[in-house]
């Protein structure tokens, strides 16, 4: 159930990202949050491709359980960290791109010369590097050995603590785990903090747009069909990242709190056993943006329509007119 469940998992994420990726390159990076969103589904493509490596054990079990033991132990030190920074990177670049979408709808005349495509791929990029470099210490914690296993009568491979983490070890976790908690707590609440300062500025503007136009007052307390779209889909993006980060968060805090609640201290096999349920909302979380883009960006499909149709119907102006749905 494991391997069934987080392999395919990963392998759908795989392709979901990578025609997000193809679907923006399509529509080209004048737009700057094409380039942001597009630096996350690279992110998301790596975190997914960790996952279904992570899970090659499975099959290689098939023909040699020894070998996917060995490739278990590996995976542990290689991809299930590369899964996680994938998710911290994500969700600060999400924080930005919710920044970015805020101040499109605060400051609107000024966003397009201040966010320009140069600005935004310099700063995502070094979003995306900065973050990494953060935790990339912690690769450099376990050396991966061969032992002699009974079981099997062959060697196979094992992760074990370096000299490197027992001279560091005290200040190295608070800091690991303090990142841990920070990260995505400072992420989750721009995410929150924009998403509510967008609602409210859309929500001022359709009660001026309505008194301009003598509009009943009574209208005026509602939004339009394309706001609610634009709220919409924020909240949606708002829920996913509660799910995913959430769970992280109490995690790390959980790291903190309790010294031997990590790999290869007393708590291993529930940490273990914890970090597989946070693995699996990482990779949900990094699977379902096409969906999103897909339900709620009418650009977004007519873009992903045109790579497998020669003639498109041509659209009407309400569907074809762009927004700030298709611009999210």
């Amino acid at each position: 159930m494991d391997f069934v469940l987080t392999f395919t998992i990963s392998n759908i994420g795989i392709v979901t990202n990578i025609l997000v990726i193809v679907v923006f390159a399509k529509q080209g990076f004048k737009e700057s949050v094409n380039i942001s969103m597009t630096t996350i589904a690279i992110w998301d493509l790596l975190k997914c491709l960790a996952g279904a490596m992570q899970r090659m054990a499975g099959p290689m079990s098939t023909w040699s359980a020894a070998d996917a033991e060995s490739w278990t132990n590996i995976g542990v030190v290689v991809f299930n960290y590369l899964i996680c920074y994938s998710s911290y990177i994500t969700s600060v670049l999400a924080a930005y791109v919710a920044v970015e979408r805020c101040l499109c709808v605060c400051i609107p005349f000024k966003v397009k010369w201040l966010l320009t495509p140069k600005v935004v791929f310099t700063v995502s990029t070094v979003i995306s590097f900065t973050v990494l470099g953060l935790f990339v210490v912690m690769w450099g914690i376990y050396d991966i050995v061969w032992v002699y296993n009974r079981k099997y009568n062959c060697t196979v491979a094992v992760y074990v603590n370096n000299k490197f983490y027992f001279d560091n070890e005290y200040p190295l976790f608070q800091y690991y785990n303090l990142s841990g908690i920070l990260w995505p707590l400072i992420s989750f609440v721009v995410i929150v903090v924009c998403t509510l300062i967008i609602m409210y500025k859309l929500k001022q503007s359709f009660k001026f747009r309505s008194l301009q136009a003598d509009v009943k007052l009574k209208a005026g307390n509602q939004l339009s069909t394309r706001d609610k779209q634009v709220v919409k889909m924020l909240l949606v993006i708002v829920g996913v990242y509660v799910v995913s980060l959430s769970p992280r968060i109490s995690h790390y805090l959980a790291k903190y709190i309790v010294h031997e609640f990590y790999f290869l201290r007393l708590y291993h096999n529930f940490f273990v056993f914890i970090c597989y349920f946070l693995w699996l909302f990482d990779l949900i979380n990094g699977a379902c943006n096409f969906f999103v883009f897909f339900a709620m960006s009418s650009s977004f499909r007519k873009t992903f329509y045109g790579l497998f149709r020669k003639h498109i119907p041509k659209l009407s102006n309400s569907n074809t007119q762009t927004s700030e749905v298709d611009a999210f």
